[in-house]
């Protein structure tokens, strides 16, 4: 046989075995198309698992009229235009194939009406021969209605599987979509009955509640979120703890640029990170985002466009494994003691004035301080001078921080928190709550309010490791519209301290600051004690 070139008819069947497999793969092209066209909401109804229909409705920016006929060609395509920028795409079609795919395999009707335009139209094909072309009444967006899949292509029809098995193939494309594009709204039905209803989710709140009402509440308990960033790499999603573990390897949703993916590099990174953790033949959980320049991540690997390539494969490889072990690693318990009685901690009893730092110094010589002996939690024995003092290392250590903060730029820097803090309220307070959430902000602390009654903690101030935040947030809710000064007062009375857990250094720090403050603060912290009552203290 001579060679010769294929008629187009032939050439799209080709291209549609590689991009539609099946009506899943039909709802996931035309869902992205839906999000390339800036919808925020989409209606998906299904007809028999998708093998007598598949309908999609959007209110995106539509198709005007003039291109209409063009969308079903092959290699026709709004979102590139040369090479270069197949590069840098940001789009999730780019290909030009999936409608011409779709349309020779199918009985195919395109409605679209863009802003703008005075009527909608109407494209009507069958098997990608154009049948029609006319005027419609609908409101702005697209609606893409295909019906009888395969009806030219009886052998491949054969290979579709049961109404069940291919619909369950299409709700899962869904929820794979609906966590990639959480503002939009999705309506989906099968068979005239209504499957899924998510609304619009925008906050955080509504996010979450997304996540949990498509991966399951029990996900949620038992997994951790995280939030890093690290040479243009942006990773953040939850991953399951090592408590939550599966017989299959089915729950690692991965989305790159927000495009759902299937990695071999990606799932070894993951896999390496549970290595320990995991019992033989048992895998993890996960929702990841990882965001990364187009420009370091090509697309246009495959048709589905399901695999990605990363010019350094090495660093995002390495970055996710490293930053999933840290997030897994179990929390380091802190010890549990006495806070300091009231009498020990800043008192807001008095407006209170930012005290200028005190440099006028001891007249001890520096090299005449030692360390100090630790008697107790809250107390050390230090010699000056070769005499004895028993000091309040509370009292200082707060004293320190609290002229630290009073240096900080505001807002103070912020360590966000892997698993946010529940903390609860009353509903009758909540609205008055809210007031205090920019002063909050302020001084590194972010919350939100879920429900009525509950309030999440999002990060903490870096400055204060051990706050006591059930402490913290209990004495700032008895003041009225505190101001930045009051609230960090009331971060150093709710530092957690321990002398006992001072670092050489720290207490080389803490001597350092006794030698730089003021006469009269040395005298509130250090009180001097007889020959006779320093042999008792150590003999104690």
């Amino acid at each position: 046989m001579r060679i010769q070139q294929l008629p187009p008819a032939v050439a799209n069947q080709i291209a549609a075995g590689e991009v539609i497999e099946r009506p899943a793969s039909i709802v996931k092209e035309l869902l992205e198309n839906a999000l390339d066209a800036q919808a925020d909401s989409v209606s998906i109804d299904i007809g028999y698992g998708g093998l007598t229909q598949v309908k999609i409705s959007d209110n995106g920016s539509g198709i005007v009229e003039e291109d209409l006929p063009l969308a079903i060609a092959a290699h026709a395509t709004s979102k590139i235009s040369q090479l270069n920028d197949l590069y840098s795409i940001a789009s999730m079609g780019f290909r030009g194939e999936a409608l011409a795919s779709i349309a020779s395999v199918s009985r195919l009707a395109i409605s679209s009406k863009p802003a703008g335009q005075q009527h909608a139209t109407m494209l009507s094909t069958e098997g990608g021969e154009r049948i029609n072309l006319r005027p419609c009444a609908r409101s702005q967006g697209t609606t893409i209605d295909v019906r009888d899949i395969f009806f030219n292509a009886p052998v491949r029809k054969r290979f579709l599987k049961s109404e069940r098995s291919e619909f369950q193939a299409i709700e899962l494309v869904v929820k794979r979509f609906a966590l990639s594009a959480p503002q939009i709204a999705i309506q989906l039905t099968h068979n005239g009955k209504q499957q899924l209803s998510l609304p619009s989710a925008t906050c955080d709140k509504s996010k979450l509640a997304r996540i949990r009402k498509l991966l399951g509440k029990t996900f949620i308990e038992q997994s951790c979120y995280l939030d890093v960033e690290h040479a243009g790499l942006h990773l953040s999603g939850w991953i399951s703890t090592e408590d939550y573990q599966r017989s299959q390897n089915d729950k690692l949703w991965i989305y790159v640029n927000n495009r759902m993916v299937k990695d071999k590099l990606l799932n070894h990174a993951i896999k390496q990170a549970y290595e320990s953790l995991l019992h033989p033949g048992r895998h993890p959980a996960c929702l990841l985002y990882l965001t990364i320049n187009p420009v370091e991540v090509d697309v246009n690997v495959h048709p589905t466009k399901h695999e990605v390539r990363f010019q350094q494969p090495r660093l995002v490889h390495d970055f996710i494994s490293s930053q999933l072990q840290k997030a897994l690693q179990p929390p380091v318990l802190q010890p549990q003691y006495e806070m300091p009685t009231e009498s020990k901690v800043l008192k807001l009893s008095e407006p209170y004035t930012p005290p200028p730092l005190q440099t006028r110094n001891l007249s001890i010589p520096r090299t005449e301080l030692k360390s100090w002996i630790v008697l107790n939690p809250s107390f050390a024995l230090l010699f000056l001078q070769e005499q004895p003092y028993i000091v309040d290392v509370i009292a200082i250590q707060q004293n320190w921080l609290l002229d630290f903060l009073n240096t900080e730029s505001l807002p103070l820097a912020c360590r966000p928190l892997l698993v946010p803090v529940s903390f609860p309220i009353k509903s009758s307070r909540a609205e008055a709550i809210s007031s205090y959430y920019q002063a909050l902000a302020l001084v590194g602390i972010e919350l939100d309010l879920v429900g009525e009654n509950t309030l999440i903690i999002r990060s903490l101030p870096r400055a204060v490791p051990h706050l006591d935040l059930k402490l913290f947030l209990t004495r700032v809710f008895e003041l009225e519209q505190p101001a930045t000064a009051e609230l960090l007062v009331l971060l150093t009375g709710c530092q957690l301290f321990n002398t006992q857990l001072l670092s050489q250094e720290e207490a080389g720090v803490l001597i350092d600051y006794i030698q730089s403050s003021a006469n009269d603060k040395f005298k509130n912290w250090c009180k001097h004690l007889s020959t006779e009552a320093c042999r008792g203290v150590l003999n104690a």
